[in-house]
């Protein structure tokens, strides 16, 4: 019998959480919740770290805060009637991009407003850490990645890169699965299926994933 209610899938960009996520929800006939992206200000954003220059972070953040509260609440009022659900992130991880990108008196704001959702969040019954290295990071965002992403500078990224890692290498609010997702090709049926398999049985703790 599966015991999970809520998984969470969560990574760098370009390492495949959606298409997991969407994979997960297809095997345990789940409902599935995408990140929301939709927000006016992340042309500007994206355009105003390749200038060098910063003008709607905060904007920009508290858009994303509060789509995913939104999806938060959706979750957590159909939760019972649905066998169980899963994302392509983690709540928690907004909280990465706002560290980096605001300043002190920004941050000071994004965290009161933050704070306030807290009570509402559904905590998942395990995440899914989907890890790439940084340089193939960058062949994916040039690969895939929208004009806005390809345009930033590396710096940037680079943060984003050390911010996932430390984050999800100190995370211990659920169990916690990490996959090497250069050793994983999704399009691969069998090595779908062994994955799906390790999620189906990590129950506790951390476990790292990474086939020969």
């Amino acid at each position: 019998m599966n015991e999970f209610r809520y998984i969470a899938v969560d990574g760098l960009i370009g390492s495949g959480k959606t298409r997991l996520a969407q994979i997960i929800s297809e095997q345990f006939n789940a409902r599935l919740i995408c990140d929301n992206q939709e927000n006016p200000f992340l042309k500007d954003f994206f355009s105003s770290l390749a200038k060098g220059e910063d003008s709607v972070s905060l904007k920009t953040q508290l858009i994303f805060l509060l789509n995913r509260y939104s999806q938060q609440l959706e979750i957590k009022q159909k939760g019972l009637f649905h066998k169980m659900t899963v994302s392509d992130y983690i709540f928690f991880r907004d909280g990465i991009y706002a560290h980096l990108i605001l300043n002190d008196e920004e941050l000071e704001i994004y965290k009161k407003m933050f704070n306030l959702f807290l009570e509402n969040i559904i905590h998942s019954d395990l995440v899914v850490y989907l890890q790439i290295s940084f340089s193939e990071m960058l062949k994916r965002i040039q690969n895939s990645g929208t004009n806005g992403e390809k345009e930033v500078p590396q710096e940037y990224w680079r943060e984003v890169f050390e911010a996932y890692n430390y984050y999800f290498f100190n995370y211990n609010h659920s169990p916690l699965l990490v996959v090497n997702m250069e050793k994983v090709n999704l399009k691969n049926h069998n090595e779908v299926q062994q994955l799906v398999k390790e999620i189906k049985t990590h129950k506790k703790g951390i476990r790292y994933y990474a086939p020969a």
